[in-house]
């Protein structure tokens, strides 16, 4: 990398945290994606915010898991360790993932099979931002961007010390987990520590991990259970941070060791071996493994200003991230590393008043510059170097009834390799958002949301097998196919619109919004039909698309007494997905519709949701389709106070009808199915000021 380059800009930024996941006091959110403070029914940008209580029911082991089946998000699993978001039907580069507001840096968007290295059972709080709520975040942003907060830089300041622990055990798979967490201060300097251990084996199913219904083989199938699924996660965190009367500014550093087996059948396997790393428990004779190890420093600050502009925040993160693919015989098969850097840097204005309104606003810069490269046996992507700058305006205005939203984003990529024979590739873009919310009365609210954006095709898009023949190409284990680039693949563009319409009453509250996206040059990953020695060959394509879809929710509070409260909720999406030639996307979640019964009473909590998925009939070229399920789920909890400590256990029942659910999303739905009935018991002990 560059270090001069680093050094030279070296200020970054996002915002700050405020909200602690597990608090219990009925606060409203502030946001801290959209860059300027406001709640969710202020903005027009749509959005989905988990924190509270809410947040800590839904907390699974993968951010994918944790968001699966709220209106407009799912889950592509790879196995429980891989759980990848996808947002109305986009996954992979264009779902930005963020962690503290800046990228994870980890690979997880170059593989359907690597693990997300963001830990949603340690964050405070997750904003998903859809549509043009991204912009702030880049162009490629299309599906959507989620912030993942966890505090590990103290944005407040802290006089006094709170602690929590909470100890996990799950039947379906007999996973256990432990997490701490530590915050104190003096009112001027705060620490943060959390650390988290997690382990799990086979997950138990319903019947054949491979699904008779697609493959006519399956005689090698588990029964009862997904063989060589099982793994182990280590994560700790330190932290830092020194506040002042107009600011603060803090560290952090962080280490993730995480090792995960693929399910049995899926990898494909390599005949030889170079053993050059550390074996993986004699587990690995079972099948192949993924030993991840992430070194993490982040630095944070804000500063504010008497004048013209008020706040200056921003953000720094390095990483050093490397995992090891390890064959059935413990020998390395491919070592994948990347070393990034990325920074963000924002100016807020003060607000002033034109116009009988009351503007506000930010502009800023974000960078990256990523160094990755993986080589082994799986190497089919050369070594490669991505640099990124984007600079960035939002600016918004606020009336007695009506609300204004514009930004403008320009974005210059370079993405570069060390081979003579590929030519690196330059690519600048301009991106625009405009949106609208009109308070109909006290009740209704009305909104649209209009965005252009473009984004560079990736590393893996350009340059998968590039230069090899079909005698040398090199298969792709995750997916048991052969992946083929194209380096004359144009930029994408999208032209994305949503409407929505939200109601909020006393014991009501709704919200639908229907929204259509429209590409250009929609980059997408064709099974071709075509084999090489028996082996499925899977190609980068290009061709005009268009992404239709509605999210609806509803909240009925239909009993509320002083000592108790019932809450009645539905909730659904509807997507779809077509490209130029008439086929559809592929590996598009169906639709869902659910409801949610939801009881308080004092210390005592329960919530019970159906959630049905629809068939996948129009799974794409060449893919296979996917049967409707129905998901039965069920929390219990009760919290209680004994020896000046605050207790709270809570009882989760997953997948209780003990369905066969096989996500169209996934690439492995056809060799392993979600978990079965599962019971989860968690005891949860906050300590301190709390």
């Amino acid at each position: 990398m560059n270090w001069k380059m680093k050094i030279a800009l070296a200020g970054v930024c996002a915002q700050s945290l405020n909200v602690l996941a597990a608090d219990n006091r009925h606060m409203e959110h502030v946001l801290v994606t959209t860059s300027i403070h406001k709640n969710e029914a202020q903005t027009a940008l749509p959005l989905t915010v988990l924190s509270g209580e809410e947040l800590r029911r839904q907390a699974a082991a993968t951010i994918g898991e944790t968001l699966n089946h709220s209106p407009g998000l799912n889950s592509a699993s790879f196995g429980p360790a891989v759980g990848q978001p996808v947002i109305r039907g986009q996954q992979g580069p264009r779902v930005q993932l963020l962690q503290n507001s800046l990228s994870s840096l980890d690979v997880s968007s170059n593989s359907a099979d690597h693990a997300v290295s963001v830990e949603p059972i340690l964050a405070d709080s997750i904003e998903i931002l859809r549509g043009p709520a991204t912009l702030l975040y880049g162009g490629g942003a299309i599906g959507g961007v989620i912030n993942v907060l966890d505090g590990r830089v103290p944005s407040k300041s802290i006089d006094g010390v709170s602690s929590v622990a909470e100890l996990r055990h799950s039947s379906v798979d007999d996973g256990r987990s432990g997490v701490f967490r530590v915050d104190a201060g003096d009112g001027n300097w705060a620490a943060h520590i959390d650390s988290l251990y997690r382990d799990w084996g086979y997950p138990e199913i319903p019947g054949l991990a491979i699904n008779p219904r697609n493959v006519e083989d399956t005689d090698e199938s588990s029964a009862g259970f997904i063989a060589n699924a099982d793994g182990r996660t280590r994560r700790t965190t330190l932290g830092s941070a020194y506040h002042y009367e107009d600011g603060y500014f803090g560290l952090s550093y962080s280490e993730l060791d995480n090792v995960y087996g693929i399910p049995a059948g899926v990898h494909h396997h390599h005949d030889e071996g170079d053993d050059v790393g550390p074996r993986v428990e004699e587990e690995s004779e079972e099948g192949v493994y993924l030993a991840v190890s992430q070194k993490r420093w982040d630095l944070a600050g804000d500063q504010h200003f008497d004048g013209v502009l008020e706040l200056l925040r921003w953000r720094l993160a390095y990483s050093d991230y490397q995992h090891q693919e390890i064959e059935a015989n413990g020998d390395v098969g491919t070592t994948f590393n990347k070393e990034a850097l990325t920074g963000r840097l924002e100016l807020a204005h003060q607000t002033f008043s034109y116009w009988d309104g009351d503007w506000h606003g930010v502009f800023g810069a974000q960078w990256l510059e990523a160094d990755f490269s993986a080589l082994g046996e799986e190497s089919f992507v050369p070594v490669n170097t991505t640099r990124q700058l984007g600079l960035f305006w939002l600016e918004d205005y606020h009336s007695k009834n009506w609300s204004f939203e514009a930004g403008l984003r320009a974005d210059m990529d370079r993405l570069s390799t060390e081979q003579d024979t590929i030519k690196d590739h330059d690519t600048n873009s301009i991106s625009a958002s405009l949106a609208g919310l009109y308070a109909l009365n006290n009740s209704w609210t009305a909104s649209l949301s209009l965005s252009s954006s473009r984004r560079a095709p990736t590393a893996e898009e350009r340059f998968s097998n590039i230069g090899n023949t079909a005698g040398s190409y090199v298969v792709h284990g995750a997916t048991g196919a052969v992946e083929l680039g194209d380096e004359q693949l144009d930029s994408e563009e999208a032209q994305n619109i949503d409407l929505s319409l939200r109601a909020e009453y006393e014991m009501v509250s709704a919200k639908i919004i229907v929204f259509s996206n429209q590409f250009n040059d929609f980059i997408y990953l064709e099974n071709t039909g075509n084999e090489v020695d028996g082996v499925d060959v899977l190609a980068y394509r290009q061709q005009d698309a268009i992404f239709q879809g509605l999210e609806y929710e509803l909240d009925w509070s239909f009993y509320s007494s002083a000592n108790q409260t019932y809450r009645l909720g539905l909730f659904g999406d509807r997507i779809k997905g077509e490209l130029d030639n008439g086929d559809s996307a592929p590996r598009l979640p169906p639709g869902h519709d659910g409801v949610r019964l939801n009881w308080q009473a004092q210390n005592w909590q329960a919530d019970l949701s159906v959630v049905y998925a629809h068939a996948q009939t129009k799974p794409g070229a060449n893919e296979l389709p996917t049967a409707s399920y129905k998901r039965i789920d069920m929390t219990v909890s009760r919290a209680f106070d004994l020896a000046d400590v605050q207790y709270t256990i809570m009882l989760k029942g997953r997948n209780l009808g003990d369905d066969d659910i096989r996500s169209a999303s996934s690439f492995i739905r056809d060799y392993a199915p979600e978990a079965g009935r599962g019971i989860e018991l968690a005891l949860q002990m906050r300590f301190g000021d709390n």
